[in-house]
């Protein structure tokens, strides 16, 4: 009868059941709208739950964290938002996440992998299109000390004596020890015509060296024509190098060279990119110029292109120092795995790592290792070196060791370092009798000379101003004849 009457209800209402029909409809409706707004709510909740914890997911996953990571970040997340609100003085934000990143990045006691702000990446990317302003000397930090990877040819840092594996210990006489690479880079460079002063060390010997800041312009690749030679000095794989490598061996080749140096003493390296490019110039397309491996990943980069037909002409030799560094090293390691070069001169520096950078939004930028680099053949020459096929020293004045300013030595004075003012005066051809550590009549007369000549206070005496003037000459004798080169040149004839 109910049934009955609610079908009705939706048709044709009968007399004498108005009542039961009013009764019942009412309810039957109640019924449904509770049911539905019951199953609608229930729906609305259980998809809010899936979103969020779809959500979570997601930023999980796409966080590339695990639980743990996750757990370590939340803290760094709560340190960072405690001493922002309720440290007693007032904090910069920005500085704060500087450091939270810096400390990250020091703790990986990495010399190579740092954390550069906006100010700072602008002179990072100075460096590698090859203008700066400063004294032109590659820096890295290992352990707790600034290390010289070497100074640019031709630059102030090498004309006034740097070398490569000097440890700086002060900058303008203050301490930069503890203080990150970044910020000592700043204090060494500056507004072009100052000085800055470097106390620097060398064979455990300390010495301050004042240094005229300039503009550097590095040109990446220099050719000189020497008799039937064609030198090429490549300065840093910088944006350009292997196409500026390749223009000039073509000239070369129209000049009717076929033997070519590729002098790459003290130089620091940079884009592996161009190296790789550079070793493709000698070796043909498709063949390994360097493995890059990352635990047990491991990546063959290959060359591209057909090498160059004049650069298949040539009889290559390769000349390198312990200022030759990572790019410099890729390249000279290809080219004696394929033979195609003989390597001369002394052991390179001993870089197999390789960093990239993250650039951020706000224009700082993340410069880390984060793999190691072989040979084609697989030799990894971190640490050790590439030793030349030929070894070629360098003459005896340009490894002395450095004499400090703050002695004065004199008549009868016994000291290692009066062995190395002998072997120096006679490079700048002072007559000294014999290589002994005491300080004779001879060594004093060959100084008086010296000081005569070079118009300072003649007392024989090798003082704090004789020092400078000695060191000075015998950086200007390195400069300008390269001995080295005239060897190896002698023995390409």
């Amino acid at each position: 009868m109910s049934e009955r009457s609610d079908i009705q209800n939706g048709n044709n209402k009968a007399p004498g059941n108005k009542e039961t029909n009013t009764q019942y409809l009412p309810k039957r409706m109640n019924f449904k709208r509770k049911h539905f707004i019951l199953i609608l709510i229930s729906t609305i909740l259980i998809t809010v739950v899936i979103t969020v914890f779809a959500t979570i997911g997601i930023s999980h996953w796409a966080s590339g964290l695990d639980g743990n990571q996750r757990t370590e970040m939340k803290k760094v997340e709560e340190v960072y938002k405690i001493l922002n609100n309720e440290y007693y003085k007032n904090t910069d934000s920005e500085k704060l996440s500087e450091a939270a990143i810096k400390g990250m990045v020091k703790d990986l006691d990495d010399p190579y992998s740092e954390f550069m702000t906006k100010k700072e990446t602008k002179s990072f990317n100075e460096d590698v299109s090859g203008d700066f302003v400063g004294i032109g000397a590659e820096m890295q930090k290992k352990g707790d000390t600034i290390q010289i990877t070497s100074p640019i040819k031709d630059s102030p840092a090498d004309k006034a004596g740097i070398q490569p594996k000097d440890t700086v210990t002060k900058v303008d006489g203050k301490s930069i020890k503890g203080q990150p690479l970044e910020a000592i880079v700043k204090k060494v460079r500056g507004k072009q015509g100052t000085e800055v002063t470097l106390t620097i060390e060398r064979e455990g010997q300390a010495h301050e060296i004042s240094i005229k800041r300039d503009k550097i312009h590095v040109k990446s690749v220099e050719y000189e024509k020497q008799g039937n030679v064609g030198v090429f000095t490549i300065n840093k794989f910088q944006n350009s190098t292997s196409g500026e490598l390749k223009s000039l061996i073509i000239k070369a080749h129209k000049d009717g060279i076929r033997k070519i140096v590729l002098d790459l003493r003290n130089n620091p390296g940079g884009l592996l990119d161009e190296a790789v490019k550079m070793v493709n110039i000698f070796v043909d397309k498709g063949k390994t110029a360097v493995q890059l491996e990352k635990g047990d990943h491991k990546e063959q980069i290959k060359t591209s292109n057909d090498a160059s037909k004049e650069a298949k002409d040539m009889d290559v030799s390769i000349l390198v120092n312990k200022g030759s560094a990572s790019a410099s090293e890729v390249f000279t390691g290809a080219m004696r795995d394929y033979d195609k070069a003989k390597v001369y001169g002394s052991k390179t520096f001993g870089k197999g790592i390789v960093q990239t950078t993250h650039e951020f939004n706000d224009g700082s930028l993340l410069k880390f290792t984060n793999m190691k680099w072989l040979t084609p053949k697989s030799h990894y020459i971190h640490g050790k070196g590439i030793k030349p096929d030929v070894k070629i020293d360098e003459p005896e004045y340009q490894s002395l060791n450095v004499i400090p300013n703050t002695k004065t030595y004199q008549l009868d004075d016994q000291d290692k370092h009066i062995k190395t003012i002998k072997v120096g005066l006679s490079a700048l051809g002072y007559q000294t009798n014999n290589k002994s550590q005491t300080f004779d009549e001879n060594l004093a007369d060959a100084i008086k000379t010296f000081q005569k000549d070079n118009r300072l206070t003649v007392n024989g005496k090798f003082d704090k101003q004789t020092n400078n003037k000695f060191t000075q000459a015998l950086v200007d004798k390195a400069n300008k004849e390269d001995t080295v080169l005239q060897t190896l040149l002698k023995k390409l004839k």
